[in-house]
């Protein structure tokens, strides 16, 4: 995920005028080396330790991307240091890690906000310009079926629940 966010940084002038990556943070310093050469952000802090980063770069936003089992800790961190989050989907691995940021992020006077980009899609608008005219009726239910064998490789392998947890979203 982090290539497609500094792909977007780089690629759109209007965010590129905007937003200077002033750190990649990675457990693997190597990986976060060879993102800052692909995208010409040879100016980046690099390491391992988000504390450090933040406390040399004064970062004022963090984009999370982390696996969702980091979460707690990279949001608890990043709102610690005074920054506002902008996460990946699940916000928190349970119900009360989200709760728990939440407050976090209340007591920081910050924003903790998860991206959900299919809102945009042009169909999604028009599926909600649909149901909102009340062309369809009083809508009393709305049933979804998700059918995808559950195996994406890499982290979500390991998760529990991975379709509620990590995948359900989008189908909200």
């Amino acid at each position: 995920m982090a290539k497609g966010w500094l792909r977007a940084i780089v690629d759109t002038p209007e965010i590129r005028a905007a937003v200077d990556v002033v750190g990649l943070v990675d457990v693997n310093p190597a990986a976060a080396r060879a993102l800052a050469e692909e995208f010409g952000l040879g100016d980046a802090i690099i390491g391992s330790d988000l504390g450090s980063v933040l406390a040399e770069t004064s970062a004022d936003v963090v984009f999370d991307v982390v696996i969702p089992s980091a979460r707690h800790d990279v949001v608890g961190t990043a709102l610690a240091h005074g920054c506002h989050v902008l996460s990946e989907k699940p916000m928190a691995a349970s119900i009360e890690e989200g709760r728990s940021l939440i407050a976090q992020a209340e007591a920081a006077g910050k924003v903790h906000a998860v991206v959900q980009n299919r809102r945009f899609i042009s169909g999604i608008r028009r599926i909600r310009r649909l149901v909102e005219s009340g062309a369809l009726g009083e809508l009393t239910a709305i049933h979804c079926d998700f059918f995808i064998g559950a195996h994406f490789g890499g982290f979500r392998e390991e998760m529990d629940n991975v379709l509620l947890l990590d995948m359900a979203i989008h189908t909200f």
